[in-house]
């Protein structure tokens, strides 16, 4: 199986590509190039690998929240390969995938994931996760609090009640995603476990190959949408006026 695995959600635009349980990688931190650089940077990798998109079992994304320029790119590039080469799309929020990650890395049984990112303006997209293994040896993300966007010290608030209200135990709660470090102070209120991680895309491959219930995730290129969590900022002016 070949594997195709882009995300532009972020200001790095990745790509990696499974073959022979190898991966190749590249990347860009320049967010304003994600228009100009990505199929470049598709390319270079598949050169890397020996491959080309015929040679592609499955293509792989993040469909958000994040960057509204970059999901666009990112899932307008991959619904064109899907629907000319006829192969699917594995697609997950970044969310989840930062659930993914947390608990790959936490090594537990069961635990609940805080899912955190920065959305600029002390604002943040965030959610919250549950995250078990079945009797298969895959894992199960099960999504217990929706994804929503605030100020942080709304979404404090927010997550901390329903936390109380459902009785959770404070030691199984890890709040993971690249707004931990700048928020740390305020976000050790609801856990003291805190790590600044964003998922590559080499652990999006990897949750292609792990995630229980995998159709779920399984789209091609008329049933995949962006995942925004917020209009964007063109909408927002929009409704304002």
């Amino acid at each position: 199986m070949n594997i195709l695995a882009i995300d532009t959600t972020t200001k790095i635009a990745s790509v990696s590509i499974l073959k022979d349980n190898k991966i190749y990688n590249n990347y860009i931190d320049n967010e304003i190039t994600h228009s100009e650089k990505l199929l470049p940077l598709i390319d270079t990798t598949l050169n890397e690998a020996k491959l080309t998109l015929n040679d592609i079992s499955s293509f792989a994304c993040i469909n958000g929240p994040g960057s509204f320029t970059g999901i666009r790119i990112g899932l307008s590039t991959l619904k064109a390969f899907s629907q000319v080469h006829k192969k699917d799309i594995f697609s997950i929020s970044s969310m989840s995938l930062i659930a993914y990650n947390a608990y790959i890395l936490q090594k537990l049984n069961k635990m609940y994931s805080i899912n955190i990112i920065d959305a600029r303006n002390d604002r943040v997209y965030y959610s919250m996760s549950k995250i078990s293994k079945n009797e298969n040896g895959k894992i199960l993300i099960e999504e217990i609090f929706d994804i929503s966007n605030d100020i942080i010290d709304d979404a404090i608030t927010n997550l901390s009640e329903f936390i109380n209200s459902n009785s959770i135990d404070k030691n199984m709660i890890y709040i993971c995603g690249n707004a931990v470090e700048k928020f740390k102070s305020k976000l050790e209120i609801v856990s003291s476990n805190t790590h600044d991680l964003y998922p590559t895309t080499e652990v999006l491959i990897d949750a292609f190959l792990n995630l229980d219930n995998i159709s779920n995730y399984m789209f091609n290129a008329f049933s995949l949408d962006a995942m925004y969590a917020r209009p964007s900022q063109a909408e927002r002016m929009r409704n304002d006026n």
